[in-house]
Protein backbone atom coordinates (compact mmCIF):
# COMPACT_ATOMS: atom_id res chain seq x y z
CA UNK A 1 0.00 0.00 0.00
CA UNK A 2 1.56 3.33 -0.93
CA UNK A 3 2.44 6.03 1.74
CA UNK A 4 2.13 8.91 -0.59
CA UNK A 5 0.15 11.76 -0.03
CA UNK A 6 0.52 11.15 3.82
CA UNK A 7 1.85 13.74 6.09
CA UNK A 8 5.05 12.89 8.32
CA UNK A 9 4.44 12.31 11.19
CA UNK A 10 5.22 14.98 13.88
CA UNK A 11 7.74 13.79 15.91
CA UNK A 12 6.61 12.56 20.07
CA UNK A 13 6.79 15.69 22.48
CA UNK A 14 9.79 15.25 24.76
CA UNK A 15 8.09 15.75 28.46
CA UNK A 16 9.72 17.45 31.20
CA UNK A 17 8.13 16.84 34.26
CA UNK A 18 8.64 19.55 37.15
CA UNK A 19 7.89 18.49 40.76
CA UNK A 20 6.10 21.86 42.68
CA UNK A 21 6.65 21.83 46.05
CA UNK A 22 3.40 24.21 45.91
CA UNK A 23 0.67 22.01 48.34
CA UNK A 24 -0.03 24.03 51.25
CA UNK A 25 -1.11 22.97 54.78
CA UNK A 26 -4.84 23.62 54.89
CA UNK A 27 -5.73 27.23 55.79
CA UNK A 28 -2.60 28.81 53.79
CA UNK A 29 -2.45 31.01 50.91
CA UNK A 30 -0.89 29.68 47.51
CA UNK A 31 0.17 31.29 45.07
CA UNK A 32 -1.51 30.53 41.76
CA UNK A 33 -0.19 33.47 38.78
CA UNK A 34 3.91 32.48 40.13
CA UNK A 35 5.67 31.56 36.97
CA UNK A 36 7.27 28.16 38.06
CA UNK A 37 3.32 26.88 37.81
CA UNK A 38 3.68 27.71 34.04
CA UNK A 39 6.59 26.44 32.55
CA UNK A 40 4.64 25.32 29.58
CA UNK A 41 2.80 28.55 28.98
CA UNK A 42 6.49 30.53 28.58
CA UNK A 43 7.65 27.50 26.48
CA UNK A 44 4.81 28.14 24.03
CA UNK A 45 5.65 31.91 24.23
CA UNK A 46 9.03 31.12 23.53
CA UNK A 47 8.39 29.51 20.34
CA UNK A 48 9.83 26.38 21.99
CA UNK A 49 8.55 23.19 19.69
CA UNK A 50 8.61 19.72 20.77
CA UNK A 51 8.53 19.92 24.56
CA UNK A 52 5.62 19.11 26.70
CA UNK A 53 5.27 19.84 30.74
CA UNK A 54 3.83 17.13 33.54
CA UNK A 55 3.53 18.87 37.11
CA UNK A 56 3.00 16.78 40.15
CA UNK A 57 3.01 18.09 43.55
CA UNK A 58 5.07 17.71 46.55
CA UNK A 59 4.38 19.66 49.81
CA UNK A 60 6.03 22.90 50.86
CA UNK A 61 5.04 25.36 53.66
CA UNK A 62 6.00 28.53 52.44
CA UNK A 63 8.04 30.11 54.83
CA UNK A 64 11.76 31.13 54.41
CA UNK A 65 13.04 29.05 57.62
CA UNK A 66 15.97 26.98 57.46
CA UNK A 67 13.99 24.30 58.94
CA UNK A 68 11.25 24.22 56.59
CA UNK A 69 13.16 24.62 53.68
CA UNK A 70 15.29 21.62 54.69
CA UNK A 71 11.81 19.82 54.85
CA UNK A 72 10.46 21.13 51.83
CA UNK A 73 14.24 19.56 50.33
CA UNK A 74 13.83 16.28 51.53
CA UNK A 75 13.72 13.12 49.02
CA UNK A 76 10.74 11.89 51.49
CA UNK A 77 8.63 14.65 49.66
CA UNK A 78 10.56 14.90 46.71
CA UNK A 79 10.33 11.14 45.71
CA UNK A 80 6.52 10.30 45.48
CA UNK A 81 6.56 13.07 42.42
CA UNK A 82 9.61 12.16 40.89
CA UNK A 83 8.11 8.95 40.69
CA UNK A 84 4.36 10.02 39.04
CA UNK A 85 5.97 11.77 37.11
CA UNK A 86 8.19 8.76 35.92
CA UNK A 87 5.07 6.97 35.24
CA UNK A 88 3.42 9.71 33.48
CA UNK A 89 6.26 9.37 30.74
CA UNK A 90 8.30 12.27 31.65
CA UNK A 91 11.74 12.12 29.53
CA UNK A 92 13.52 14.44 32.59
CA UNK A 93 13.34 15.93 35.74
CA UNK A 94 13.21 19.24 37.23
CA UNK A 95 12.80 20.44 41.04
CA UNK A 96 11.91 24.27 40.69
CA UNK A 97 12.64 25.35 43.68
CA UNK A 98 16.01 27.52 44.68
CA UNK A 99 16.12 27.33 48.39
CA UNK A 100 14.96 23.55 49.07
CA UNK A 101 18.07 22.31 46.38
CA UNK A 102 20.71 25.06 48.24
CA UNK A 103 19.98 25.15 51.67
CA UNK A 104 22.12 21.77 52.55
CA UNK A 105 25.03 23.08 50.59
CA UNK A 106 26.80 21.93 47.54
CA UNK A 107 27.05 18.15 47.82
CA UNK A 108 23.80 17.68 49.24
CA UNK A 109 21.97 19.59 46.57
CA UNK A 110 24.09 17.25 43.69
CA UNK A 111 22.56 14.31 45.91
CA UNK A 112 19.23 15.31 45.66
CA UNK A 113 19.17 15.22 42.05
CA UNK A 114 21.35 12.08 42.03
CA UNK A 115 18.63 10.21 44.13
CA UNK A 116 15.83 11.60 41.90
CA UNK A 117 17.84 10.41 39.17
CA UNK A 118 18.23 7.05 41.10
CA UNK A 119 14.79 6.36 41.76
CA UNK A 120 12.88 6.86 38.03
CA UNK A 121 16.09 6.39 35.97
CA UNK A 122 15.61 9.74 34.42
CA UNK A 123 18.04 13.12 34.03
CA UNK A 124 17.63 15.66 36.61
CA UNK A 125 18.41 19.28 38.02
CA UNK A 126 17.26 21.62 40.11
CA UNK A 127 17.08 25.48 40.55
CA UNK A 128 20.36 25.73 42.10
CA UNK A 129 22.22 23.36 40.22
CA UNK A 130 21.05 24.70 36.71
CA UNK A 131 22.27 28.20 38.34
CA UNK A 132 25.43 26.87 38.70
CA UNK A 133 25.34 25.30 35.36
CA UNK A 134 24.08 28.80 33.86
CA UNK A 135 27.34 30.80 35.53
CA UNK A 136 29.45 28.45 34.15
CA UNK A 137 27.83 28.46 30.53
CA UNK A 138 28.73 32.30 30.30
CA UNK A 139 32.33 31.48 31.69
CA UNK A 140 31.60 33.44 34.76
CA UNK A 141 33.23 32.61 38.03
CA UNK A 142 32.27 35.77 39.86
CA UNK A 143 28.61 37.15 40.31
CA UNK A 144 26.29 39.36 42.73
CA UNK A 145 22.94 37.74 44.39
CA UNK A 146 20.02 40.08 44.37
CA UNK A 147 18.67 37.72 47.50
CA UNK A 148 14.69 37.85 47.77
CA UNK A 149 15.46 35.66 51.49
CA UNK A 150 16.56 36.81 54.58
CA UNK A 151 19.81 37.31 55.86
CA UNK A 152 20.45 34.01 56.80
CA UNK A 153 19.35 32.08 53.85
CA UNK A 154 20.93 34.45 51.71
CA UNK A 155 24.46 33.65 53.09
CA UNK A 156 23.68 29.96 52.74
CA UNK A 157 23.36 30.60 49.26
CA UNK A 158 26.67 32.92 49.24
CA UNK A 159 28.25 29.86 50.57
CA UNK A 160 26.57 27.22 48.04
CA UNK A 161 28.37 29.17 45.03
CA UNK A 162 31.77 29.49 47.17
CA UNK A 163 31.64 25.56 47.11
CA UNK A 164 30.76 25.14 43.29
CA UNK A 165 34.22 27.81 43.30
CA UNK A 166 32.24 30.85 42.47
CA UNK A 167 32.66 33.99 43.91
CA UNK A 168 30.30 36.97 45.33
CA UNK A 169 30.94 40.01 44.69
CA UNK A 170 28.26 42.04 46.24
CA UNK A 171 24.80 40.91 47.69
CA UNK A 172 21.54 42.09 49.14
CA UNK A 173 19.20 40.37 50.97
CA UNK A 174 15.63 42.06 50.84
CA UNK A 175 14.48 40.07 53.60
CA UNK A 176 11.35 38.37 52.27
CA UNK A 177 9.95 36.37 55.21
CA UNK A 178 8.08 33.64 52.34
CA UNK A 179 7.52 33.08 48.73
CA UNK A 180 4.32 34.81 48.88
CA UNK A 181 6.53 38.13 49.71
CA UNK A 182 9.07 37.35 47.44
CA UNK A 183 6.32 37.05 44.62
CA UNK A 184 5.01 40.58 45.44
CA UNK A 185 8.46 42.67 44.70
CA UNK A 186 8.80 44.84 41.79
CA UNK A 187 11.75 43.15 40.48
CA UNK A 188 12.53 45.46 37.88
CA UNK A 189 12.99 48.39 40.53
CA UNK A 190 14.97 46.48 43.13
CA UNK A 191 17.91 45.68 40.43
CA UNK A 192 17.79 48.84 39.69
CA UNK A 193 18.66 49.76 43.28
CA UNK A 194 20.83 47.55 43.80
CA UNK A 195 22.85 48.00 40.33
CA UNK A 196 23.28 51.74 40.64
CA UNK A 197 24.67 51.11 44.47
CA UNK A 198 27.56 49.05 42.77
CA UNK A 199 30.73 50.07 40.66
CA UNK A 200 30.20 49.11 36.70
CA UNK A 201 30.79 45.53 36.53
CA UNK A 202 30.25 43.21 33.97
CA UNK A 203 29.70 39.60 36.13
CA UNK A 204 25.95 38.10 36.16
CA UNK A 205 23.51 39.10 38.38
CA UNK A 206 22.21 35.89 39.93
CA UNK A 207 18.41 36.70 41.43
CA UNK A 208 17.32 32.99 42.86
CA UNK A 209 13.79 32.10 44.42
CA UNK A 210 11.34 30.39 42.14
CA UNK A 211 8.29 32.37 43.67
CA UNK A 212 9.53 35.55 41.58
CA UNK A 213 8.38 35.67 38.05
CA UNK A 214 11.39 37.10 35.77
CA UNK A 215 11.69 34.91 32.49
CA UNK A 216 9.62 37.63 30.35
CA UNK A 217 11.68 39.86 32.59
CA UNK A 218 15.11 39.00 31.81
CA UNK A 219 16.22 40.82 28.32
CA UNK A 220 15.14 44.02 30.03
CA UNK A 221 17.07 43.48 33.17
CA UNK A 222 19.99 43.03 31.33
CA UNK A 223 19.17 46.32 29.23
CA UNK A 224 19.09 48.00 32.35
CA UNK A 225 22.51 47.10 34.14
CA UNK A 226 24.44 45.88 30.65
CA UNK A 227 25.15 42.66 31.82
CA UNK A 228 24.13 38.72 32.07
CA UNK A 229 21.15 38.41 34.61
CA UNK A 230 20.19 34.86 35.53
CA UNK A 231 17.05 34.17 37.47
CA UNK A 232 15.61 30.65 38.79
CA UNK A 233 13.25 29.89 36.81
CA UNK A 234 14.83 30.97 33.81
CA UNK A 235 17.89 28.90 34.71
CA UNK A 236 15.91 26.29 35.46
CA UNK A 237 14.16 26.46 32.19
CA UNK A 238 17.57 26.84 30.07
CA UNK A 239 18.90 23.63 31.73
CA UNK A 240 16.02 21.84 31.81
CA UNK A 241 15.82 22.06 28.04
CA UNK A 242 19.69 20.47 27.92
CA UNK A 243 18.83 17.74 29.57
CA UNK A 244 16.35 16.95 27.15
CA UNK A 245 18.65 17.38 24.65
CA UNK A 246 16.60 20.04 23.06
CA UNK A 247 18.32 22.59 20.85
CA UNK A 248 16.70 25.92 21.03
CA UNK A 249 17.81 30.07 20.55
CA UNK A 250 15.93 32.55 20.81
CA UNK A 251 16.99 36.53 21.15
CA UNK A 252 14.37 37.68 23.17
CA UNK A 253 14.84 35.92 26.50
CA UNK A 254 18.62 37.05 27.47
CA UNK A 255 21.70 35.93 26.92
CA UNK A 256 21.79 32.82 28.51
CA UNK A 257 18.95 31.48 26.33
CA UNK A 258 20.84 33.34 23.45
CA UNK A 259 23.36 30.67 22.79
CA UNK A 260 27.21 30.10 23.05
CA UNK A 261 28.25 32.36 20.33
CA UNK A 262 26.05 34.83 21.84
CA UNK A 263 27.51 34.34 25.42
CA UNK A 264 30.90 34.94 23.78
CA UNK A 265 30.19 38.09 21.69
CA UNK A 266 28.59 39.69 25.09
CA UNK A 267 31.62 38.81 27.10
CA UNK A 268 33.84 40.19 24.38
CA UNK A 269 31.84 43.34 24.25
CA UNK A 270 32.56 43.71 28.08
Amino acid sequence: MSMQGRPAAAPKAKLLGLIQADIRPEGTDSITDCETHHYGHWIRHLGIEGVETLDAHSLSEGQHQMDLIYATGSLERLLPAARELKAAGADALAFPCTCASFVGGLDWSRAQCVALGAATGLPATSTSLAMLEAVRALDADTVDVLSAYPARVGYTFLRFLDEAGIATAAMVSLGCSDELASHALDLRAEVGRFDQALAPRRHPLLIPDTAINAIGLVAALEADIGRPVVAGNHATLWHALKLLGHEWRSDGAGILLRGPRHRIEAAAEG
